[in-house]
């Protein structure tokens, strides 16, 4: 058995070594500072037991460099923390070797679909001959010439922009003008990529919408770095239209370095005239002649690209149902059947991701309505996807200095209280977090309560919510308390 001065050297060796390894040792120097022994042997014990386990981890991650890592491996010098955060850790640690599978079973699984037969998938209607160029998408249009007249010299091509903002159009545009010059071009979705996980190889010139759907999903980044890695040879060409800009997304530096090597350039809403040029464009398509002033009052009024046209396409089919000459009494009608939010209504939204919540939220911040915005994800993240810049509130019981409100319902009840009056707007997700944090029945009781209490006022309450995040019973109370929008 050791003596009691070995065992003081051999506590003192420890110190030193950890010193020396970078550990923070403040904790354990404050107790001795105080004198207070029973909290020295208690934080040394505890040292002991976490610093092997630490170093594990240190040495499964040190080769990754996204932000979460960093993070990491800061935590995993400071034994004070790490127990909070060790299950964090070590399921990041567990997804990132569920990712990493071999570059060469993913290049065959590629390789592949060489022989299939060459589809290209584009919409034969989508051309520049009736893509209306606006102060929103001209850098764009002028960057699309570019690669046109030269393939690759802008690789990969990289455009982004909101929902509705003629992304698709112009990605298919591009792809007409490479068919008439002789290349095999391949338009994909994402979602059509995560379904069956290859591209045909063999095309010159790869689109690829709704990119950021596989930038989410972090197992398919090897998939998108060896997509990128064939198309960055001379002469083909790869051009990717994504909702949100890429330094959002944490990604190996090798990927990174692929995607920087390129150009990414936004597209915005276009302005009235423009909208008011693509409502005659569109209506001349379908061969119909709808009155200027039909088509200046829907231009007026929506903004988004997509719902511009689905409205001018729901109006002209009125018409020829009922017979008469489009109006705008029949686009008025038409527009009140569109959801808008009303003040003293809460309303669930079910969505896998924010996208139509957030389209509700930024409508009623255009109807004047202050946001007080309760999220999970981090507040300056949740600014530069959205676009939102004021009233967020981080819901962790991560200390920060940020605003940030903890999942302890009594707390939360008491500040929306406080925040509860006449034209607010309150967005609230990580409803799965509350009730991980609570019990389900009293987050249910919490949101009943503040059902109730905005039904006396002018405020609106929007809920979003992945339906598969919470127990069904939940969901369908949940459903009968709110408005579904």
């Amino acid at each position: 058995m050791a003596t009691k001065r070995e065992k003081i050297e051999e506590i003192k060796e420890d110190l030193r070594r950890w010193y020396r390894e970078g550990y923070n040792l403040d904790p354990i120097y404050d107790s001795l500072k105080r004198r207070d022994a029973r909290e020295f042997v208690r934080l040394y014990n505890k040292y002991k037991r976490l610093i092997p386990e630490m170093k594990r981890y240190e040495e499964m991650i040190k080769d990754y460099e996204d932000p979460q890592a960093t993070r990491f491996r800061r935590i995993l010098k400071d034994p004070s923390i790490f127990e909070d955060h060790a299950d964090e850790i070590d399921e990041y640690v567990r997804r990132k070797r569920d990712i990493e599978v071999s570059e060469d079973e993913i290049f065959n699984l590629l390789a592949g679909v060489r022989s299939e037969e060459f589809k290209s998938g584009l919409n034969p209607n989508y051309t520049f001959d009736n893509y209306i160029v606006h102060e929103g998408n001209e850098l764009a249009y002028t960057a699309a010439r570019k690669i046109l007249e030269d393939p690759g010299s802008i690789n990969p091509l990289i455009i982004t922009g909101e929902s509705g903002t003629g992304k698709t159009h112009l990605l298919n545009a591009i792809g007409n003008e490479f068919v008439k010059k002789g290349k095999r071009v391949m338009y994909r979705n994402s979602e059509e990529i995560l379904l069956d996980n290859s591209v045909n190889l063999d095309a010159d010139v790869l689109l690829i919408d709704d990119f950021h759907l596989l930038m989410e999903r972090e197992e398919k980044h090897p998939l998108v770095n060896l997509i990128l890695e064939n198309f960055s040879k001379e002469g083909k060409q790869i051009v990717l239209a994504s909702n949100f800009r890429m330094r959002y997304y944490a990604m190996e530096p090798s990927l990174r370095a692929k995607l920087e090597a390129g150009v990414s350039i936004e597209v915005t809403h276009p302005p009235e005239e423009a909208r008011v040029e693509i409502l005659k464009e569109k209506a001349r398509a379908m061969g119909m002649r709808v009155d200027e002033e039909v088509i200046y009052y829907l231009a007026k009024r929506i903004r988004n690209l997509s719902r511009l046209v689905a409205s001018l396409k729901k109006v002209v089919a009125f018409s020829r149902i009922l017979g008469e000459k489009p109006s705008i009494a029949m686009a008025a009608d038409m527009l009140k059947n569109r959801i808008s939010l009303q003040p003293g209504i809460s309303y669930l939204v079910e969505e896998e991701k924010p996208y139509r919540s957030i389209n509700y939220l930024k409508e009623a911040m255009d109807r004047g309505h202050e946001p007080v915005i309760i999220t999970r994800m981090n507040p300056g993240r949740f600014e530069q996807l959205y676009g939102i810049s004021t009233g967020i509130y981080w819901l962790t019981d991560h200390k920060t200095e940020l605003a940030s409100v903890p999942p302890v319902l009594e707390n939360l009840n008491y500040f929306l209280e406080d925040l509860i009056k006449d034209n607010r707007i309150i967005y609230l997700d990580g409803l799965d977090f509350l009730m991980s944090k609570n019990s389900p029945e009293s987050v249910i009781q919490f949101i009943r309560h503040m059902v109730d209490e905005i039904s006396e006022t002018k405020t609106i309450l929007i809920i979003s919510l992945n339906p598969k995040t919470i127990d069904e019973k939940y969901l369908r109370i949940l459903e009968r308390e709110m408005e579904l929008a």
